[in-house]
């Protein structure tokens, strides 16, 4: 149903009231004598709903609420499995009527049915009701005034004031990013009297507050007048306002005085005006909050500069956009600073720490990933236990959050503020990411689909619901909270990941909320013989989780299984026993086996199914009664074929294989398709290359042309079935046509120019083997390209200036053996170049759009004439948008100080930029370097 919301906070209480409202309709004439029963139900569960949402805001509730919520959220779930039960024996009345005699006879037979399934409707309905009274009456024997309100607390030292105060020499790998935002502010230019804005973003703990105070002060006496302030979630912007009013008069100004908010900014500008000043801004949430403030800052030519710091992308880059400023991301410390700071804390240095605790302290630094706020966190702790048993409490992730002392309750506060800044229906999709193990790429696709499946994105009328999932992520990612792999042209994330220590947040809060339930490397499970699991996340190898095994746990309301890693397969026969389950993702367990799906049909909820890169070589017929199946992924290059049942599946919006697999005819019988994946057309029947016309939603398409799969005198048929499917589809909704085509068929497969027109719908093509010469006239004619990979032995300088005519083309992938020279013309709109090559410049003019510029250099670079520093000047000077640079060296065979040389070239490259771009430098095969 579209609208339905199951979160950490509510439960499946929104799926309930949604398939209440439902079932209150005429078309379910079958369940007209208990809709006194149905609207009881509506009415108690409705208020159960309001008590939760309010609770859901309460960061401290008492003990009590904590049980009441518990048990609501509980019984809601409940609820929901009996529904869905039921529901599936209830169809819509049919509109049809007959008069044989044989449809009067099975009339009959479905009187007796029906009688049968009321029955049963009307017994667990009177169960429900009994449940939802038993809850109700329980609380209520025990209800205390303002229930859900907290008990007073402490109030709590925020320990960002404490990084305001922080000496100079306690500090750690301050000094290079200090040294590098004060070079930024300080430097001489055409306009250096032009008022300069720099942003620091990053998550919460990085250090923005720390390095913002250390820039401020070492810069500070230098202006005329200056201002730090904390802004915070919730400011007070009269009283912020009046303190940078105070600040830059040097308590000159009685604020008494002033009034509204609006005199106060006109104080201010009228101070700013002809001053050369210094402002700070630290921890702003929002945009709104920034346009106040901008509002006093007055525009001046004096040489003046503002620092923001926040956590939001979004703030950053609107705190940049009226004054061209600098974005600068913060950085976790490398692995030496944060060895430095943390053994300097615990023993003073590294050599006074003792042996036996060194494999403890590599583990917890790794965990910390260079997070200053989880260094001095854990350090403080461990301080404290200087023994092995109790650093090896530490070490295991869960201990970090859970542990009571003042400097991890400090950590989890800065990260607190954080989630109960989400919306409701974010901190969900953010718990979710809980059942993935550490370090984990997790694929974007593969997230917002499960989240979907799992009715954790709730769609207004005519939202297409991906697409919101999609927004819903890269949201996720504004607010620094997952971390953001691959980024396209489009500034939007493929993949992400979370940081340990944020994922150890998490867990924390997702074992608070019984939101799910992890058995391997992060198991949270201590209590389980009366608890009833709901999702399930298996991680290792299947032997560890405190020696609780899978089919020792209370599965018969499983909604979700997840598994990570082979050591499972052979558990999964043994409880996989719930009609509740909806999700079933056993990505890359190749333990597992064709017998481990053979009764997949029970599973009636059914949403998500993924076997990608599993031992599975057949599919069972059964596939087909999953008439709820939404998405599945049966890329796995054992399995030779779909079976003919997959036709009957109706919801099936997303599908994938592998280019080994062969899908049945039929393929137009699943009309509500939304992206077919990986489809090898050579490999299909002509009848189900034509069928593909009849995916009239279908908005993304994968093919690969491989023409090694079929008979020369074969393919002119597939062509044209697949030309005349095409150009059908591609004037239906389908945005995005993938080709992968191989050039080394060229002779007698291709022709002289690729045989395909050039469609609207082709964004995305993928060339790979032979020669590209041949091609490039018709990659200049799609009208709509925007990505191109191409992997080739050579490219002719005439090619790459004609694929850089491509007006379209914002993304350019090149795997090439020689030398590329890049000029002026061409390449226009080109945001992303991703290059492999052995030799690269860039002339003057060259992509004047480009944004984002990676690079792997061939160990083959080193070995020629110009290999010295001065070899490597690529000339990116020239790149005049260039924001982001990610260099990849291939260390196979080359001295390590020709590599330590190359990196001090790119280094200086990158800072006399007059954009001073972000750099991030990989060392490829590093143990193989001489």
């Amino acid at each position: 149903m579209a609208g339905v919301l199951v979160s950490t906070s509510i439960g499946a209480m929104g799926a309930v009231l949604a398939k209440l409202a439902a079932m209150l309709g005429d078309e379910y004439k079958l369940l007209k004598g208990v809709r006194g029963d149905i609207k009881f139900l509506k009415k108690e569960l409705e208020a159960m709903y309001a008590f939760l949402l309010v609770m859901s805001d309460v960061e401290q509730p008492d003990e009590q609420s904590k049980i009441r919520v518990k048990a609501v959220r509980d019984l809601s779930f409940e609820i929901e499995d009996s529904i869905d039960k039921f529901m599936l024996l209830v169809e819509p009345a049919s509109s049809c009527t007959g008069n044989s005699f044989k449809e009067l006879i099975s009339k009959c037979k479905g009187k007796l049915t029906d009688i049968k399934i009321h029955y049963e409707i009307a017994k667990e309905l009177k169960h429900i009701k009994g449940q939802v009274k038993e809850v109700s009456e329980r609380y209520a024997r025990y209800e205390m005034a303002d229930s859900s309100s907290s008990k007073p607390s402490n109030v709590k030292v925020d320990p960002r004031v404490l990084a305001f105060f922080k000496d100079a020499s306690e500090l750690v790998g301050i000094d290079g990013p200090r040294d590098e935002l004060v070079r930024y502010l300080s430097e001489e230019s055409e306009s250096a009297n032009q008022l300069k804005i720099v942003s620091l973003v990053g998550y919460g703990g990085l250090g923005k507050t720390t390095l913002a105070n250390q820039a401020y002060h070492k810069l500070g006496g230098s202006f005329e007048c200056r201002a730090f302030v904390s802004i915070s979630q919730n400011p007070d912007m009269n009283k912020i306002l009046s303190s940078i009013l105070s600040q830059i008069s040097n308590g000159e100004t009685d604020n008494r005085l002033l009034g509204d908010q609006q005199t106060i900014i006109s104080h201010i500008r009228e101070f700013l005006e002809n001053k050369r000043y210094f402002i700070v801004m630290d921890d702003i949430w929002d945009v709104p909050t920034w346009k106040i403030l901008e509002c006093a800052l007055f525009k001046n030519k004096c040489g003046s500069r503002i620092m923001t710091t926040t956590r939001v992308n979004d703030v950053a880059r609107a705190c940049c956009s009226s004054v061209r400023g600098l974005i600068y991301r913060m950085k976790p410390l490398n692995e030496d600073d944060s060895k430095k700071l943390f053994y300097k804390r615990i023993f003073g240095s590294e050599e006074d720490c003792p042996f036996d605790l060194k494999e403890a302290s590599a583990d917890i630094l790794k965990k910390c990933g260079g997070l200053p706020l989880a260094i001095n966190s854990i350090s403080s702790l461990l301080a404290t236990r200087q023994t092995k048993e109790g650093w090896d409490q530490v070490r295991c992730s869960i201990q970090f959050a859970k542990d009571k002392s003042s400097e991890i309750e400090a950590m989890n506060y800065i990260l607190s503020l954080s989630y109960f800044d989400l919306p409701h229906y974010l901190r969900s999709c953010l718990l979710y990411l809980t059942l993935f193990p550490e370090d984990y790429e997790i694929k974007r696709e593969r997230l917002v689909h499960r989240w979907i499946s799992e009715g954790l994105i709730c769609r207004e009328d005519g939202e297409d619901i991906v697409e919101l999932g999609d927004r819903y992520f890269h949201e996720l990612v504004n607010r620094s909270l997952i971390q953001p792999v691959q980024i396209g042209y489009d500034g939007k994330a493929s993949y992400c990941r979370v940081h340990d220590i944020i994922l150890d947040f998490l867990i924390s809060k997702s074992a608070d909320e019984g939101f799910c339930t992890l058995l391997g490397n992060h198991s949270n499970l201590t209590h389980f013989s009366d608890r009833k699991v709901r999702r399930l996340s298996l991680m290792g190898d299947g032997e560890q989780g405190n020696g609780i095994k899978p089919n020792k746990l209370d599965l018969s309301h499983l909604r979700s299984l997840s598994t990570f890693g082979y050591g499972f397969g052979k558990q999964v026969p043994f409880f996989l026993k719930s009609n509740a389950l909806r999700v079933l993702d056993l990505e890359g367990c190749r333990g597992l086996k064709d017998h481990h799906l053979k009764n997949i049909g029970r599973f009636s909820q059914l949403r998500y199914l993924n076997i990608y890169d599993t031992g599975i070589s057949e599919l069972p017929g059964q596939i087909g009664d999953l008439q709820y199946l939404e998405t599945l992924n049966a890329f796995s290059d054992s399995l030779d074929e779909l079976p003919e049942t997959i036709n009957r599946l109706q919801r099936l919006m997303h599908l994938s294989v592998s280019r080994f697999t062969r899908l049945p005819d039929g393929i137009g019988n699943m009309k509500n398709l939304r992206a077919l994946w990986n489809v090898n057309i050579l490999k299909q029947s002509l009848k189900f290359v034509h069928g593909l016309s009849e995916l009239t939603k279908l908005r993304t398409l994968t093919i690969n042309w491989d023409a090694d799969e079929i008979e020369g005198r074969k393919l002119f048929g597939h062509k044209e079935s697949l030309v005349s499917s095409l150009c059908k589809l591609d004037a239906c909704n389908l945005r995005t046509l993938c080709i992968y085509l191989d050039l080394g068929e060229k002779d007698g497969h291709l022709g002289d120019n690729p045989f395909i027109p050039s469609l609207n719908s082709i964004q995305d093509i993928h060339l790979y083997g032979g020669e590209i010469c041949w091609m490039t006239k018709w990659l200049v004619s799609l009208v709509n390209l925007q990505k191109l990979t191409i992997y080739v032995a050579v490219i002719e300088q005439q090619d790459l200036q004609m694929i850089g005519d491509i007006p379209t083309l914002v993304e350019f992938n090149l795997d090439v053996c020689g030398t590329c020279v890049v000029t002026d013309r061409g390449f226009q709109q080109l945001q992303k170049f991703v290059i492999k090559c052995n030799d690269l410049m860039f002339e003057s003019g060259a992509m004047p759009k480009l944004v984002e510029f990676c690079l792997s250099i061939r160990s083959i670079k080193f070995n020629s004439a110009d290999s010295g520093a001065g070899g490597f000047d690529f000339g990116i000077c020239h790149l005049s948008s260039l924001d982001t640079v990610h260099v990849t060296i291939d260390c196979r065979g080359v001295r390590a100080a020709a590599v330590e040389a190359t990196e001090g070239a790119i280094r200086s490259m990158s800072r006399i930029h007059p954009n001073h771009p972000t750099l991030e430098i990989t060392r490829k095969y590093p143990n193989q370097m001489l």
